[in-house]
């Protein structure tokens, strides 16, 4: 019975948390113990240990007699997580295109053909950005993983939550915005290929900062999906 316990409650964390990463439960909505109970037909006590994991994480805030907000996305966590994965990325995709091989070309290169196939799709704005992120997470582990560093690849994800909302706000833009981070892996991976490391710094800095420089326009559309800057 404990097991089935334990697995409801892990299952309820994850389809929230894929929510609230992927915006269809945006930043500042409120969500609580009860409706949730009733959605996925269980007790409340799955569902209140899943949402004390989900404000671990810092993607709830639990305001006692008041109610239960997803949270609001963090851009100092963003650039944060941005800085990171920087000095992280180059680290280990230098490393990476110095014991480069052929056997390492066909995995990402059908990865990009599949973040290609995605792009000729006729999705809406919203689920193609939804689609192309699980995409171009998929492509960035395969790049740790070849460089035998799939253990980085789960500490980012494990401060990534922020980051991952805020690229899925960003890509509602428009489709020549994640055309363009399709673009960058291309070149990201000539560039390991070709073990030339000045042109990948400079692109993996484009490529993780670009987004994040542009997109005050769209932030100040909707500033209430946001905490303010300090």
């Amino acid at each position: 019975m404990a097991y089935k316990h334990t697995a409801t409650s892990d299952g309820v964390y994850e389809q929230l948390k894929e929510q609230i990463l992927h915006l269809e439960l945006p930043p500042g909505s409120t969500i609580s113990e009860i409706d949730t109970a009733e959605k996925y037909n269980i007790s409340r006590t799955p569902v209140r240990d899943a949402f004390k994991r989900l404000e671990r994480e810092g993607l709830l805030e639990i305001r006692p007699h008041i109610g239960t907000f997803i949270s609001l996305i963090d851009l100092n966590a963003v650039s944060d997580v941005l800085y990171t994965r920087e000095v992280l990325e180059y680290a280990v995709l230098s490393d990476l295109s110095r014991m480069y091989d052929k056997s390492q070309d066909l995995r990402i290169r059908l990865l990009l053909q599949q973040q290609k196939t995605l792009l000729e799709s006729d999705m809406g704005i919203q689920e193609l950005s939804r689609a192309f992120i699980k995409l171009d997470n998929e492509f960035h582990s395969a790049l740790f993983e070849a460089a035998g560093k799939k253990n980085i690849t789960n500490f980012l994800s494990a401060i990534n939550c922020q980051y991952e909302r805020f690229r899925t706000f960003i890509n509602y833009s428009g489709k020549d915005d994640i055309r363009k981070l399709y673009e960058a892996h291309i070149q990201i991976w000539e560039h390991v290929s070709n073990k030339d490391l000045d042109a990948l710094k400079d692109c993996l800095n484009h490529h993780l900062y670009d987004g994040f420089s542009s997109s005050s326009d769209i932030v100040s559309k909707f500033p209430e999906y946001f905490k303010e800057i300090h």
